[in-house]
């Protein structure tokens, strides 16, 4: 069979880092904006969108906003690489990522990069406090572009290079908990496995039309049966 690129989401597709992104994204806005980060739901959208949003929202002119956003983002890698140096038992795995990762890593039809909207640091963060960021060499990454829909292609020329396999967009999975997630995979020409193990319920991401959707990643024969189809 063809080699599958299978791209994955982080936040509430892989990992739950009980609310540390968030709750140091809003400490990053509070402390270099001067305002609240409200007004913004971040399920699903990179991380300079989010900051964005959230600087109209607060009426900032948008003559400061490139300045305010490399320092809200700066200020937030600094406070996440903090937080996560402590442990918390609320930060897991989601339910079969570990032993999907692991199966995944062995086969040979498959290869595993990252569609995320995390920046690259923060994004490596997060997975190397849990022990899996060495199974993602590549990846499309918040701090390429602020679109989403933009990260498919990027991901995609890095896993050719690395791999030295001529992925086509045929070839690609985006397995992700939103319909930004799926959204992405339809821009790239992908097909999308969406996972209701993040705030979307199955229905709402049914909508969206991924080419498949499950409850979370635990069904291992599953799974593997729609990345292989």
């Amino acid at each position: 069979m063809e080699t599958r690129l299978i791209l994955f989401d982080i936040d509430q597709t892989l990992v739950d880092m009980a609310g540390a992104g968030m709750r140091c994204l809003r400490r990053a806005f509070r402390e270099v904006c001067k305002a609240e980060l409200e007004g913004v739901v971040p399920d699903g959208r990179t991380d300079p969108a989010i900051l964005r949003e959230g600087l109209a929202v607060a009426r900032i002119p948008t003559g400061h906003w490139a300045d305010l956003e490399r320092k809200c983002l700066e200020y937030y890698a600094e406070a996440l690489e903090a937080e996560l140096a402590v442990p918390d038992p609320g930060r897991h795995l989601k339910p079969g990522v570990q032993l999907l990762l692991d199966t995944l890593s062995q086969a040979d039809w498959a290869r595993l990069g990252l569609l995320t909207g995390n920046l690259e640091s923060t994004a490596r963060l997060k997975l190397r406090s849990l022990g899996i960021e060495h199974y993602f060499p590549v990846g499309g990454f918040a701090s390429d572009c602020s679109n989403r829909c933009n990260l498919g292609p990027v991901a995609l020329e890095r896993a050719r290079r690395f791999f030295r396999v001529p992925f086509q967009p045929s070839q690609v999975w985006v397995v992700g908990d939103t319909t930004h997630d799926v959204q992405a995979a339809h821009a790239l020409g992908a097909r999308a496995l969406a996972v209701a193990s993040g705030r979307y319920p199955v229905p709402a991401l049914e909508e969206s039309r991924p080419a498949a959707v499950l409850a979370d990643l635990s069904d291992l024969d599953r799974v593997l049966q729609i990345l292989q189809s």
